[in-house]
């Protein structure tokens, strides 16, 4: 009888138990805090940006100089690094079976003179004789006229063939097209060259004054170079800062690397650089139109979307925005804003659309 008193007295204590906890309250949650933020007044402001690139100096002509007709290089004036002059002469070719051809060329042309100017004056005689009734035949005069134009005809091609032939005759003799420096020298005495333009024969390089071509990112396609002006500096004059003015814009973007060629002039008068070296140059750039610009945490970047958060009616709303310029403190933004609009300078994710906040004055 003892142990079944002792078993019902456990459902009991376990009924005290519960009854202990219904006594309990819950405690009631408040309302969830407002975000303290501080705000950004958006203005129109001029958008600039200080662009570092590398350039390549290249000169301002290039002649690759080849051979026009084929023989044997019977005489070289100029060696690399030789400064020249335009129609200079940089080196003779020797062609026996040219010398021989424009030696037939003249045979026949003086042949042929010879034979118009016999025909010519037989054909004037007769035209003379004719103003005699019945002392030439008309037939006869006919047949006189015809052979001596046939003679011209013939006489004025051999003069042609002969020119040609002297043209021909001048590309035996190598002349530089412009002033300037001579970059390579591919020949030597004897060498036989011909004209299907394997054999370079030399480079001639004008160097007095020096393109700086560089490849702008198309992000930048529409911005002005202030001043048209550009500082650059080269490794081998390390501390010295050039300058060049912007010549001119290619104003097409290359398929490949998504950018336009900026082509800048350097006078180079006292030869302080070479073609080949690259130039290290900054392009003081900025927008023909104004923009707004903002600190960079105001931009809020996920993997879906890059936006902003603005103030409207006291609610925020998040606004897709595209990012272009940035400074050391700001970054350039683009969407649908507009003047006066005042937007979070340190946004985020957990600061949700549509919600009030509290501002940090």
């Amino acid at each position: 009888m003892k142990s079944i008193k002792y078993i019902l007295l456990i459902p009991v204590c376990l009924l005290a138990a519960c009854g202990g906890s219904s006594t309990e309250k819950a405690v009631p949650q408040g309302p969830p805090e407002k975000p303290v933020v501080k705000l950004v007044t958006l203005k129109l402001e001029p958008v600039s940006s200080k662009l570092s690139l590398t350039g390549e100096i290249i000169p301002y002509d290039l002649a690759n100089i080849y051979a026009r007709t084929p023989g044997y290089v019977k005489e070289v004036k100029v060696d690399i690094g030789s400064k020249v002059s335009k129609g200079q002469v940089l080196c003779v070719l020797d062609a026996p079976e040219l010398n021989a051809a424009q030696a037939q060329s003249q045979s026949n042309s003086m042949g042929a003179k010879a034979k118009y100017e016999t025909s010519r004056t037989t054909y004037l005689r007769l035209l003379k004789a004719a103003q005699t009734p019945g002392a030439v035949a008309d037939n006869e005069l006919d047949i006189a006229r015809n052979q001596m134009r046939t003679y011209s005809s013939v006489y004025q091609a051999s003069r042609s063939a002969t020119q040609a032939n002297k043209a021909i005759e001048d590309y035996l003799v190598i002349r530089s097209p412009f002033n300037g420096v001579v970059t390579a020298r591919n020949v030597f005495k004897g060498d036989f060259v011909d004209n299907t333009g394997k054999t370079l024969l030399f480079r001639v390089e004008d160097n007095s004054s020096l393109r700086v071509d560089v490849a702008v990112p198309e992000a930048y396609n529409s911005t002005m170079l202030k001043d048209n002006e550009a500082a650059f500096t080269v490794s081998a004059n390390p501390g010295q800062v050039f300058k060049a003015k912007l010549a001119r814009k290619s104003d097409a973007i290359d398929p490949q690397t998504r950018s336009e060629t900026w082509e800048l002039t350097f006078p180079n008068e006292k030869g302080l650089l070479k073609p080949g070296m690259f130039a290290q140059i900054t392009l003081p750039v900025s927008r023909p139109k104004e923009g707004f610009l903002v600190p960079f945490k105001a931009v809020v970047t996920t993997q879906e979307r890059k936006f902003v958060i603005k103030l409207v009616g006291g609610k925020t709303q998040w606004v897709d925005v595209k990012t272009g310029f940035t400074t050391k403190e700001k970054t350039e933004i683009a969407g649908d804003l507009k003047p006066g609009d005042q937007i979070i300078a340190q946004a985020n994710e957990e600061i949700k659309e549509g919600i009030t906040v509290q501002i940090k004055q």
